[in-house]
């Protein structure tokens, strides 16, 4: 099943990804596309693969990729040579807070979109918002979400924004995430949807089934 990876990776060092650990990261997206060119090479052509630096915290970094299922990717993790990459990198990351994980059934990054849209790629700014449910209301939410999303739609035009649920789960708590993710023209754009038509109605049909909901914002480095 297809998914994209969405891993959410802080600094051992506050406040800054420091350039050796940018290099360790480009090094290990460029690893894992050339093993793609070799293995998997339908995948080359629309990756997803990207780097970025959050804006609210700029300790943190978000690596996104597409595969053909979390098997695959799980398999290169275990080959020799990322797992000396992984190495490489553990004085630098802060494993405790990593949070690497993996979106159920959907390439949300394509690299080109329909005529009128621009690829979240091309946006000065990513916004990733994590809405937390209870597994109970997993499929209500989904309904919710259906009934409003195209407020969101509406209001992110040119962009896109795709969302899905993270396969990971968080050990010993009943719980499940839906990320949504696309471009803005700013950080300030994306706080003024709270200003938008509709977002009444889209923010209570989803609040009230929901524990949590995070959103950051993130520019890419590479």
């Amino acid at each position: 099943m297809t998914v994209t990876e969405i891993a959410i990776l802080p600094s051992s060092t506050p406040g800054e990804i420091t350039e050796t650990l940018r290099n360790l990261y480009i090094t290990g997206i460029a690893f894992q596309g050339e093993w793609c060119a070799t293995n998997a090479p339908w995948l080359t052509q629309d990756r997803g693969e990207a780097l970025f630096q959050q804006v609210e915290d700029p300790a943190v970094a978000v690596i996104t990729a597409h595969w053909d299922s979390i098997d695959q990717h799980h398999g290169i993790l275990a080959t020799p040579e990322n797992q000396k990459l992984l190495v490489d990198l553990e004085p630098h990351l802060s494993a405790a807070t990593a949070r690497p994980g993996h979106i159920h059934g959907l390439h949300m990054f394509p690299k080109s979109e329909d005529e009128g849209f621009v690829s979240a790629f091309a946006a000065p700014v990513l916004v990733v918002t994590v809405w937390t449910v209870r597994r109970e209301n997993k499929t209500r939410f989904e309904e919710a979400l259906g009934r409003v999303k195209g407020v969101l739609d509406r209001f992110v035009v040119p962009y896109r924004h795709r969302g899905g649920w993270k396969i990971e789960k968080v050990d010993g708590e009943d719980i499940e995430q839906y990320f949504i993710a696309g471009g803005l023209d700013s950080v300030e754009k994306s706080a003024a949807f709270a200003q938008a038509e509709g977002y009444d109605k889209y923010s209570q049909a989803l609040s009230s089934l929901a524990l949590d909901v995070e959103t950051k914002h993130y520019q890419r480095i590479d």
